[in-house]
C-alpha cells in the first residue's frame, strides 16, 4: 500500500527538462507568465503529439510548459485534467472511457477542445503471416483452432504493472499474467491450460477492455503484461521465425522495428449493432464483449487552460491527420526514437503553412518594449528627428550663430558701447531690407544680382543733394544726377544665372524647408519600417494575424491616407494653378502701373517745359529757371512718394519720408512742415501743389494759357495713376480663396508626410531608404514652392526674395529725364557771364598783387 501511495505522489512530478530548444527563427517575445502541465504518456504517438504541442506552447506561445507522466494510466486522465493536476492531454483515446466522459466532460469539469482527423483503435492483433496461412484467424471465433500454435510460454513482468492492477481481486493475476475464466475453469476440472497467450502492453493500457472481450466471448486465452520493449521484441521474433502470435496493439502506431503497420492485423469481435453487451468497465469482470470501435482522438483541456486565450485558441485549432502521424513516425525513426527531436524536425519541415493557423499570440511583440526604445529603427528615427528640428531651427534663424557670438561678446564686455556704424536713416533702410534679401549677401559682388543687392545699399536717388544753382546753369554746364545702383530688372540667360537666381531668391528657403520635410518623412518612414518589422516578427509565429490587430490597422490606415493623398491632390493643384495665374497677372499689373506713373510724370514734365518761353531772357530767365527747379523738385518728390509704404527703402513714416526729401533738397524746410499737416495724404497734397504752382505761373504770365487744359488733364491722370499704384496692395485676390488654398495645400503636405513613405517605401526592413526621401523632397518643393511663389508675387515686385525690381532705376531715370527736358533750352545768361568775368578779373588782380609784393626790395 505504501508503494502504491508513493507512486501516486510521484506520478505527476514534472519530467526533467533535458530536451534542447528547437530554436525557431522568431523574434524575442514576452512570456505569458503562466505554466501549463501537459500529459505525456509513454507510447510513441502520444509522446510525439505531446512534444509537438509542448514545443509550440513553450517556444512559440511563450508558456512555461511542464511535461508530466501520470502513473495511474490513461483511464484516469479525465480526472487528472478535471481536478487540475494537469492542464491538457492532446491525444485522448475515447475507447472504453464512456463513463469518464460522462462524469467529467459533460459536467463541464474537463473540456474537449478539438479532435484529430484520425481515429484511435486499440485491441487484439495478430500477424498477417498468420492470416495468410489461416484466414479464419481474423475472427475471434477461430482463435481456439488447434491449427494455430499461439505462444504461451512468456511470463509477465512486474514493470508492466506500475499501477498495481494485477494485485487487485478483479484481475487474479499469476506472475503478472491474467487468465480467462475459461482457462481457469478448464484447468480446475481437467487440468488443461489456456489454448493461447496474448502479449499485452502495460496493464493500464485499455484497462480491462481486452480482458472483458476475451472473457465474455469464452476465449481460452491468458494475457501476459509486458513492457513495450519486451512486447515488440516478441513480435519481431515471431515475424522472423514465422510463428503465430496474439498481442494487444493500437492504431495509429509506427509499427514494430521494421515490421510495417500493414502486417499487424486486428482481430474482429462482434459489432455493437448485433446486440452484444457493450457496457464498458475498467475491470476484467465487466460485461463488455463487442468490437471496440475506433473513435477520433480528442484534445482534453482544463478550465484553467481554456481561460488563457492563446492556449485555448491553440487547443481548439490543434488537429493532426493521417499524413501528419505518418510523417511524425518517420521523423521519429530517423531521430533514433527521440520524440522531441522528431517533433522539432517535423515542425521545421512543415513550417507555419501547416501549424501557423494554430497560433494566435495575444501578447504580440511590442514595438516599444522599453522607454526610450533603442532597438530596430528607433535610432534612425531619432537621427531624423534631430535633423528635422536642427534644420528647421537653422533655416528659420539663419543668423542664429552670428547672434549667439554677438551675445557672447556682449557678456564678455560689461559696458559695451553701442555701435554706430550707420547713421539713423541708413540703419533704418538696412533693417527694412535685410529680411527681404536673404541669400543676397554672399553673391553681392556678382553683376547679375545687383538688383537685389541694391536693396541693401539704399537708393541712388537719395545719394546726393539737389542744388538750385547747379540746375540753373546753362545746358552742358550743370552736373547731372548720378546713376542708379543697378538696372530696373534682371534676367536669366545662362544656367549659372538661373542657379544664382535660385540661391538669392526665396526659392532657396523652399529648398531648405524641403530638406526639413524630407527629414520628417525619413522619421515617419523609419517608424513605418519598424511597424512593418514588428508585424513581420509577429507573423513569423502567427501567420493569421488578425485585421483588428493595431499593427495591421495602422498599416491599413496609412494606405488609406496614401489613397486620400492621391485623390486629394487635384484640388490643391487646381487652386495653385488658378491663384498663381492671378498673382502673375497682378505682378505684371504692378509693372504696368509703375511705368504708367513714370509716363504721366514725363507727360507733365513735357507740358511744363514747353510752356516756359523766356528761360534765356536776361531779365526774367533767372527767375523762370528757379521756378522750373521748383517744378523739378515737386515732380521728383511726387515720384519718390509714390513708393511710400511700398518699397522698404522709402521712409517708414510720414515724418521720416519728409525728412529724407528735405535732406536731399527736394523739399525746403517750410514745405516739409506744411506737407506734414497732411501726413495722411502726402502724395495727393504734393500733386495739388502742382496745380497751385501752375496757376501762380499763369498769373505771372510765365506759362502759356493755352496749355492749361492739357496740363490739368495730365495732372489728373497723374493723380489717378498714383492712386492706382497706392491701391495695388489692396487689389489682392479674395482672402477666402487664399486661405482655402493654403489650407488644402498644407493638408496635402500633411497627408504626404504620412502617405508618401507608405507609398514609396519598399517592403523591406531597411530603416533608411534614399529615393523615397528624394521623392518627398521634390514633392514638397513642387507644392510648397508654388505656394511660396504665390506669396512672393502677391507682395509685389519690391522684395528680394522674389522677382524684384529696383525702383531706384525708375526714380533716377525720371529725374534725369526732367533734368534734361527742363534744361534742354538753357543757355548761359549774361549775368552769369559777367559774374564769371568779374571772378576772373579779381583772380588776375590778386595774382599780380602777390607778384608785385615779392619784387619790392627789403
Amino acid at each position: 500500500m505504501a508503494v502504491r501511495l508513493l507512486r501516486l505522489l510521484i506520478g505527476f512530478l514534472p519530467i526533467a527538462p533535458a530536451n534542447a530548444a528547437c530554436h525557431f527563427d522568431i523574434p524575442k517575445r514576452p512570456k505569458q507568465q503562466q505554466s501549463l502541465r501537459l500529459i505525456k504518456h509513454d507510447w510513441t504517438s502520444h509522446q510525439l503529439v505531446a512534444e509537438v504541442a509542448a514545443i509550440l506552447l513553450e517556444e512559440i506561445l511563450m508558456y512555461d510548459v511542464v511535461r508530466v507522466t501520470p502513473d495511474l494510466g490513461p483511464a484516469h486522465d479525465f480526472r487528472s485534467v478535471a481536478m487540475g493536476s494537469s492542464d491538457a492531454n492532446f491525444e485522448v483515446w475515447q475507447g472504453g472511457k464512456d463513463k469518464q466522459i460522462e462524469k467529467w466532460v459533460r459536467l463541464g469539469k474537463a473540456i474537449v477542445a478539438n479532435s484529430h482527423r484520425i481515429s484511435g483503435f486499440s485491441g487484439l492483433y495478430t500477424l498477417r503471416q498468420t492470416i495468410e496461412r489461416f484466414p479464419q484467424a481474423e475472427f475471434y471465433q477461430n482463435l481456439g483452432n488447434p491449427e494455430l500454435q499461439w505462444t504461451t510460454l512468456v511470463e509477465g513482468e512486474p514493470e508492466a504493472d506500475p499501477t498495481g492492477l494485477c494485485s487487485r481481486p478483479e484481475w487474479k493475476c499469476r506472475n503478472f499474467t491474467w487468465q480467462s475464466p475459461s482457462c481457469r475453469g478448464s484447468q480446475g476440472s481437467q487440468g488443461s491450460r489456456c489454448s493461447g497467450q496474448v502479449l499485452h502492453d502495460y496493464s493500464h493500457y485499455t484497462q480491462g477492455i481486452l480482458e472483458q472481450q476475451i472473457a465474455n466471448n469464452n476465449l481460452s486465452l491468458s494475457v501476459a503484461y509486458l513492457t513495450s520493449t519486451s512486447k515488440e521484441k516478441q513480435i519481431w521474433e515471431a515475424v522472423a521465425s514465422r510463428r503465430d502470435l496474439l498481442f494487444q496493439h493500437y492504431h495509429p502506431s509506427p509499427g514494430v522495428d521494421g515490421v510495417p503497420v500493414a502486417d499487424l492485423v486486428p482481430i474482429q469481435f462482434p459489432p455493437r449493432k448485433y446486440g452484444c453487451n457493450d457496457t464498458e468497465a475498467m475491470v476484467p469482470v465487466g460485461g463488455f464483449g463487442c468490437h471496440l470501435e475506433g473513435q477520433p482522438l480528442i484534445s482534453l483541456v482544463s478550465p484553467a487552460l481554456q481561460a488563457s486565450p492563446d492556449a485555448a485558441h491553440f487547443a481548439a485549432s490543434f488537429s493532426l491527420d493521417q499524413e501528419d502521424y505518418e510523417r511524425l513516425f518517420l521523423a521519429w525513426r530517423e531521430a533514433d526514437r527521440d520524440p522531441h527531436l522528431a517533433a522539432c524536425r517535423w515542425l521545421k519541415e512543415t513550417g507555419t503553412g501547416r501549424w501557423g493557423r494554430w497560433i494566435r499570440f495575444s501578447k504580440q511583440v511590442r514595438m516599444i518594449e522599453e522607454f526610450p526604445p533603442m532597438h530596430g529603427c528607433f535610432p534612425t528615427c531619432y537621427t531624423f528627428l534631430v535633423l528635422t528640428l536642427g534644420t528647421a531651427l537653422v533655416f528659420r534663424q539663419p543668423d542664429l550663430l552670428e547672434k549667439a557670438i554677438r551675445r557672447l561678446r556682449g557678456l564678455a564686455e560689461p559696458n559695451p558701447e553701442p555701435a554706430r556704424d550707420f547713421h539713423d536713416l541708413e540703419k533704418a533702410l538696412q533693417e527694412q531690407a535685410s529680411q527681404a534679401t536673404f541669400g543676397v549677401g554672399p553673391c553681392r559682388g556678382i553683376e547679375f544680382v545687383q538688383v537685389k543687392a541694391a536693396l541693401l545699399k539704399g537708393l541712388g536717388f537719395m545719394s546726393f543733394s539737389r542744388d538750385e544753382e547747379n540746375f540753373c546753369q546753362g545746358n552742358g554746364d550743370g552736373c547731372i544726377p548720378p546713376p542708379a545702383f543697378s538696372c530696373f530688372r534682371q534676367y536669366c540667360h545662362t544656367p549659372g544665372e538661373v542657379l544664382v537666381y535660385i540661391m538669392t531668391s526665396g526659392l532657396v528657403r523652399i529648398s531648405l524647408s524641403a530638406i526639413t520635410f524630407a527629414c520628417a518623412t525619413g522619421m515617419v518612414g523609419a517608424l513605418l519600417a519598424e511597424v512593418r518589422a514588428t508585424i513581420e516578427k509577429n507573423k513569423q509565429v502567427d501567420p493569421t494575424l488578425q485585421a483588428e490587430d493595431w499593427y495591421t490597422l495602422f498599416l491599413s490606415n496609412l494606405r488609406t491616407v496614401a489613397g486620400i493623398m492621391d485623390d486629394f491632390k487635384f484640388l490643391p493643384t487646381f487652386f495653385l494653378t488658378y491663384m498663381i495665374g492671378q498673382d502673375v497677372s497682378r505682378w505684371l499689373q504692378w509693372l504696368r502701373t509703375m511705368f504708367s506713373v513714370q509716363g504721366r510724370l514725363h507727360d507733365v514734365t513735357l507740358v511744363v517745359a514747353s510752356s516756359y518761353r523766356r528761360l534765356n531772357d536776361p531779365a526774367t530767365g533767372k527767375a523762370q529757371r528757379q521756378r522750373l527747379f521748383r517744378w523739378y523738385r515737386y515732380l521728383n518728390a511726387i515720384h519718390y512718394l509714390a513708393y511710400f509704404k511700398l518699397d522698404p527703402r522709402v521712409g517708414g513714416s510720414p515724418e521720416q519720408v519728409v525728412q529724407e526729401l528735405r535732406s536731399v533738397g527736394l523739399l525746403t524746410d517750410g514745405e516739409g512742415q506744411q506737407l506734414l499737416f497732411a501726413r495722411a495724404k502726402l502724395r495727393d497734397t504734393l500733386v495739388s501743389w502742382l496745380g497751385t504752382l501752375w496757376h501762380e505761373e499763369l498769373e505771372c504770365d510765365s506759362v502759356q494759357a493755352a496749355d492749361t487744359e492739357t496740363f490739368m488733364r495730365k495732372m489728373c491722370e497723374l493723380r489717378g495713376i498714383l492712386a492706382s499704384l497706392a491701391d495695388m496692395p489692396d487689389m489682392q485676390t479674395s482672402q477666402l480663396m487664399r486661405v482655402m488654398m493654403v489650407v488644402v495645400t498644407n493638408v496635402l503636405l500633411a497627408l504626404a508626410l504620412v502617405g508618401y513613405p507608405t507609398k514609396m517605401y519598399a517592403e523591406t526592413k531597411q530603416c533608411f531608404q534614399f529615393w523615397p526621401l528624394v521623392a518627398s523632397c521634390l514633392y514638397f518643393i513642387c507644392y510648397r514652392g508654388m505656394l511660396r511663389v504665390m506669396f512672393v508675387l502677391d507682395k509685389g515686385p519690391f522684395h528680394a526674395s522674389g522677382d524684384c525690381v529696383n525702383v531706384d532705376a525708375l526714380l533716377v531715370s525720371t529725374e534725369r529725364f526732367t533734368f534734361h527736358v527742363f534744361r534742354t533750352s538753357f543757355k548761359t545768361l549774361k549775368s552769369d557771364c559777367q559774374a564769371q568775368l568779374g571772378q576772373t578779373v579779381q583772380a588776375n588782380t590778386d595774382f599780380k598783387l602777390r607778384q608785385g609784393l615779392q619784387n619790392i626790395p627789403k
